[in-house]
């Protein structure tokens, strides 16, 4: 479904509510009325409701729209294999695509590379994720090959998350990236997307790793050292990473530890890729993805920062303080700036996010990804301690 399109079943939705004075109660011979639920359903950050509404659209013989809500909110609730039955048989390339975002998520490579392919032929543009994903894809023929003993990295004295690691022979620095999906690596490093053979880090190796390149001089320039590559998400999930910044490592594991409990949140994989989570803006339900490559500590989207009060200009930075909530860790004034993201974030992530949070809030916490349990958990004792000072 095109932005414009999931739009207008927007609007469709608010118009339903304000005519009847309650939420649209669909019936199995509306799937125009079941679709326009599911879709404010998504909007409102329910997407349990929107998947049960949409495949009750879809049953009822709903389109595209219908298939392409159910995907999201399957993919937000974490089941890809949801996503992947929900776009079946579709012939629209951008939902193609979404649903090769699905089987990557579901570890299903061959299919993604054959969704991939019928999505190119019938794409009158070249889409840049796909151009880049497919020959990752292809070239990591058993990928995430994962050998040698958990890691405990030493980050370097940088504002962002960074380590040292082995691309192959070539020493270089990595961000640790949570804002992208696969490994990405600069073109001085490789010059065209595929697979890493080895992956070096410290007593712990990773096999046919899938990467993507992009120029990392922004980084680089910024840091003000040469930085070689991006760790993104998925590799930290399948590692289970622990980062600490209060304490200046990340602990990586060969196989996922046992789960523990603890103050957490639950991970909503927005389009089978991104990492967000369910959060509080001064009680306000929001999600907010995760960015660990940025450098701010709460960035808002205009939709998000227009209906907030009381901004005010400080360096040249527009920010205002906020209460924030993630699971049980509250985090009280903290500085949330503007004009860092468009409302291209939240198009591009198909998903109503508010906003992301960067490292200078993630770096005052140890924060560790829970891949069974689909959670990532906080231990926020320094950062209560040292206060929300960005």
């Amino acid at each position: 479904m095109s932005v414009s399109r999931l739009l207008l079943a927007l609007l469709l939705a608010r118009l339903l509510v304000a005519c009847g004075g309650a939420r649209p109660t669909p019936t199995r011979a509306d799937p125009e009325a079941s679709s326009a639920a599911a879709a404010d359903a998504w909007s409102r950050l329910a997407p349990e409701r929107a998947l049960t509404l949409a495949e009750e659209a879809i049953a009822q013989g709903g389109g595209d729209d219908a298939r392409e809500i159910a995907a999201r909110a399957a993919l937000a609730t974490g089941e890809p294999d949801r996503a992947v039955r929900a776009l079946a048989g579709v012939g629209d390339d951008a939902l193609l695509r979404l649903r090769a975002a699905a089987q990557i998520a579901a570890d299903d490579r061959e299919g993604a590379i054959a969704t991939l392919e019928a999505a190119a032929r019938r794409a009158r543009v070249e889409d840049p994720w796909a151009s880049a994903v497919l020959p990752a894809l292809r070239a990591a023929r058993v990928p995430y090959g994962i050998e040698g003993d958990d890691a405990t990295l030493p980050l370097l004295d940088l504002p962002l998350p960074v380590i040292a690691v082995r691309v192959d022979t070539v020493e270089t620095l990595a961000v640790l990236g949570t804002g992208a999906h696969f490994a990405v690596l600069d073109p001085s490093i490789r010059n065209a997307p595929g697979a890493i053979d080895e992956l070096g880090l410290g007593a712990l190796r990773v096999r046919s790793v899938p990467h993507v390149v992009r120029s990392l001089e922004p980084l680089s320039a910024a840091l003000g050292r040469p930085i070689g590559m991006v760790i993104g998400a998925d590799l930290l999930l399948r590692l289970a990473a622990v980062i600490d910044g209060p304490a200046g490592r990340v602990r990586l594991h060969a196989s996922p530890p046992p789960s523990t409990e603890g103050t957490g949140a639950g991970l909503l994989p927005l389009s089978g890729s991104f990492l967000a989570v369910e959060a509080r803006l001064d009680g306000a339900p929001a999600w907010l993805t995760l960015d660990t490559a940025g450098l701010f500590p709460l960035a808002l989207t205009p939709s998000a920062s227009d209906a907030l009060e009381g901004w005010r200009e400080t360096d040249g930075v527009e920010l205002v303080l906020l209460d924030v909530r993630i699971g049980a860790l509250e985090v009280r004034e903290l500085p949330a700036i503007r004009g860092l993201l468009d409302d291209g974030h939240a198009r591009a992530i198909g998903a109503p996010v508010s906003g992301s949070l960067g490292w200078g809030l993630l770096g005052q916490l140890v924060i560790a990804f829970d891949p069974r349990a689909r959670r990532i958990r906080f231990d926020g004792s320094h950062f209560e301690e040292s206060g929300a000072d960005p």
